[in-house]
């Protein structure tokens, strides 16, 4: 085996303090400024698509994986639909083909293109066109960008939201160092507090699983709007009212360390009577007066044959995996029959708060029957009798998840 001469520094040494050096100078500050705003776009239910060609194209098919695992976030990229992006090429040609899925996605404004590139795009010098024009697309549509570059960050610094520069140590090694650093911020926002729902396979693998109580929204934490004997949602953020003692009877099980999750159907906004920014507005003010943890709604109605709404058990699955819950020591209280019918598909133990709708009863016997949110936290407190933390208690690794979840 050969040996650099003496005196000489190795390659590897050279590399990696390059590497240090960029580590050193990355704005963490800009990296921040990325996790807020993908925290904003979950919040608002907005889908994250990641475009990149050559390697930052691997990094895409990556970073889609560890974000819709990992944080919950609903992500695409263009380049793991071979099938899909050679058509377009070949009859489209290569500038237009991201633009043209884009568009084919329905991106909204809610929505947020995160774009892996080393030199960021440029139209004057030909380079990229392709996420040039896909991101002109997004602009025009109001959806949110982020750039994680390298170079000066081309066309991607000069229209994103956030933009994060990868620091240029070495002229000759730009593309692998920027190819590098994009796993790396990627990797770093995933672990981020703000994002990160649901632990990697070897860091939760001791963790026992936790136990939730899902709740639902309308007549279980605030007042419904009854007429003809059928309960409906309030229609704006000011029309909400808590229901009395709420707060002070969430705030029992927060005590025994329950995770609180809003789960709840609003299919009004597929029917286009209600604005979903009004919906998120709700939720946002109930997360505000309440100790509940999320607010995890389906906006879909019936005809959308969706996995999420209630009585399937969508929703309740999804959150099992993201938070990693024993649905099996979990609870589900609701007032309505698609609750309990959810609650119980899921494998959970359900309460109903009978509040006399002219309605059909749940199809599942309940575990119980009461007549408000206090009495349901009264017999959870009750009838709870939760493993203990150590040897024997489920975790990650000795719990499967008996369903597979579909997003929806």
């Amino acid at each position: 085996m050969s040996k650099a001469p003496q005196g000489s520094v190795r390659f590897a040494d050279s590399f990696l303090a390059e590497v240090a050096e960029i580590a050193k100078r990355l704005d963490a500050e800009s990296i921040e400024r990325a996790a807020a705003l993908l925290a904003t776009v979950r919040e608002r239910g907005g889908r994250l698509f990641i475009i990149g060609v050559g390697g930052s194209a691997a990094n895409a098919s990556h970073a889609v994986n560890d974000f819709r695992k990992l944080t919950g976030m609903e992500a695409y990229a263009p380049t793991d639909n071979v099938s899909e992006l050679t058509a377009r090429i070949n009859d489209e040609g290569w500038q237009s083909v991201f633009a043209a899925w884009l568009e084919t996605s329905r991106l909204q404004p809610h929505d947020a293109v995160l774009v892996f590139s080393v030199g960021g795009g440029s139209v004057e010098r030909n380079v990229s066109p392709n996420i040039v024009a896909a991101l002109d697309y997004a602009r025009s549509v109001g959806t949110s960008i982020i750039g994680v570059v390298g170079r000066d960050g081309g066309h991607a610094a000069q229209v994103a939201d956030v933009s994060v520069l990868i620091p240029v140590v070495h002229p000759d090694r730009i593309t692998p160092h920027t190819e590098a650093f994009q796993s790396v911020v990627w990797h770093l926002l995933v672990s981020h507090p703000s994002l990160q729902r649901m632990a990697g396979r070897w860091e939760s693998i001791t963790q026992p699983l936790r136990q939730a109580v899902f709740l639902d929204r309308d007549g279980v934490l605030n007042e419904p709007v009854v007429r003809n004997g059928k309960p409906y949602p309030p229609a704006s953020a000011a029309e909400l009212q808590i229901i009395p003692n709420a707060a002070d009877a969430l705030a029992r099980l927060k005590e025994r360390e329950f995770l609180l999750l809003v789960v709840t159907n609003q299919p009004d906004v597929a029917r286009g009577t209600q604005k979903r920014e009004v919906v998120e507005e709700i939720g946002r003010r109930l997360r505000a007066e309440l100790p509940v943890d999320d607010v995890l709604t389906c906006f879909h109605d019936d005809q959308d044959a969706c996995d999420c709404r209630k009585p399937r058990p969508g929703l309740l699955l999804r959150a099992a995996s993201q938070y990693g819950i024993d649905l099996r020591r979990s609870y589900l209280a609701g007032d309505r029959w698609r609750d309990i019918d959810a609650g119980a598909s899921a494998g959970c133990r359900t309460i109903w708060i009978d509040r006399g709708y002219n309605e059909r009863p749940p199809s599942s016997i309940p575990d119980a029957r009461v007549a408000s949110l206090p009495e349901a936290v009264d017999w959870i407190l009750k009838n709870d009798n939760p493993l203990p933390g150590g040897e024997g208690a489920p975790t990650a690794a000795t719990l499967t998840p008996r369903v597979r979840v579909q997003d929806c």
